[in-house]
């Protein structure tokens, strides 16, 4: 079920069944763009979004729903939750459990094969795509995850690598076991669905659109309890 980098994409199983879990609309284009170009083009894959918040207004919900339209995701694999101990604020981190619970529920529901969300980092620091990260974290080492579920978060890189656009490409293949990739033809499906975003696409986002690695290429770990454990110890020191 693994992601494997020996092509633009997939291993000769990729997963079935993927759900990436998202905070806000819009995280999905902006953070994983290339991961859904390709999962979207194979006939056998499924992609799932669980998206947390609503992003503060009902609007956004709609310019997620055209989003994903756009990035080849059926609406019904959309799933976008209302919750006010879910609030859409940067300096907030949300309760472990009641993500977790959303999490394996829908996991368990759909029989997901494979989770992506964020890092402990969330590309931004952005401390609600960190709460996923920690979610995700919690259910591994609890061993909560059932065995035919494979959990992978995207890598956060420093601000030169965030914004060198393809120059970041060589160290990004010699450092990460699995990554997707797409071309400058192929980025315009990824732009024109940003810009379905409409109360969002304002200037900096579109200069962000325009430099950010994270628009060409995603480089993804999977994760394990041991090596969670591990990563954990090493935080407390």
């Amino acid at each position: 079920m693994a992601i494997n980098s020996s092509t633009n994409c997939l291993s000769t199983r990729p997963p079935g069944r993927l759900l990436l879990v998202t905070a806000h609309p819009d995280d999905e284009v902006m953070f994983f763009g290339p991961m859904i170009y390709w999962l979207t083009k194979l006939r056998n894959s499924n992609v799932y979004l669980l998206c947390f918040t609503t992003g503060g207004h009902r609007r956004r919900k709609q310019e997620l729903w055209s989003c994903a339209k756009i990035m080849g995701i059926p609406e019904g694999n959309v799933t976008i939750l209302m919750n006010s101990e879910l609030p859409d604020d940067p300096k907030v981190q949300w309760p472990g459990v009641v993500v977790a619970e959303h999490i394996l529920q829908y996991i368990e529901t759909y029989k997901i094969n494979a989770v992506v969300t964020f890092d402990k980092h969330g590309v931004s620091g952005h401390r609600n795509h960190i709460s996923l990260f920690y979610a995700v974290a919690s259910l591994c080492i609890e061993k909560k995850i059932p065995s035919y579920c494979k959990l992978y978060i995207l890598e956060s890189v420093n601000l030169i690598r965030k914004y060198v656009q393809l120059l970041d490409l060589p160290i990004s293949l010699l450092t990460s076991s699995y990554w997707y990739l797409v071309t400058y033809e192929q980025r315009k499906l990824i732009h024109r669905a940003m810009a379905a975003h409409k109360s969002q696409y304002v200037w900096f986002r579109k200069l962000y659109m325009l430099f950010s690695r994270y628009t060409f290429i995603n480089t993804l770990q999977e994760v394990n309890a041991l090596d969670l454990e591990l990563d954990f110890q090493y935080d407390d020191y």
